[in-house]
């Protein structure tokens, strides 16, 4: 019996110790990385068959966060741990096909789905009641002021980007 604990604990001690090594490398190993992406993809079905996200991504940003944290924990650097998670789960989306949206389809004026159409009451850009026969501006003004706005955001670095939708929020 004693011989046995011996063996685990040493085993225990090996795979701490890889660990150790793996994170200061920034690495994980090819079958802890495929067993990780297996779990993940499982999850991310599961979790979107039951309807808890609609879409596929929808546990994006958490998972990120969540394998981020615990490879700091660790002692993985941040930038390192960052990089592995996504990594990981551009790997676990790639295993349940999952298929990122258009820009397009990623914008809050994006309103066919199914081929339905929601419909406004309010102008998309100002957000005045919209005038009987206009179905998105209130006028050719706004109209055209808006489709500037999502071209300059469209075409942006991303630092640009990020500071136009902030600054329009």
């Amino acid at each position: 019996m004693k011989h046995h604990q011996d063996q685990f604990e040493k085993a225990n001690e090996r795979k701490r110790l890889r660990r150790e090594r793996d994170a200061r490398r920034d690495m994980l190993g090819a079958g802890r990385f495929d067993a990780l992406v297996k779990e993940l993809a499982a999850v991310i079905r599961l979790a979107f068959e039951a309807g808890a996200t609609a879409s596929l991504f929808g546990l994006e940003g958490p998972l990120r966060a969540g394998i981020r944290a615990d490879l700091c924990r660790q002692g993985w650097r941040w930038i390192g741990a960052d990089d592995m998670a996504r990594e990981i789960l551009a790997e676990a989306f790639r295993r349940v096909n999952a298929v990122r949206p258009s820009w397009e389809e990623g914008q809050q004026e994006w309103a066919i789905h199914a081929g339905t159409l929601i419909e406004r009451t309010r102008c998309v850009r100002c957000h005045k009641p919209l005038p009987e026969g206009h179905f998105k501006f209130c006028s050719n003004t706004c109209g055209a002021s808006h489709h500037q706005r999502m071209a300059t955001r469209k075409w942006a670095s991303d630092e640009t980007a990020v500071r136009l939708a902030i600054n329009s929020i």
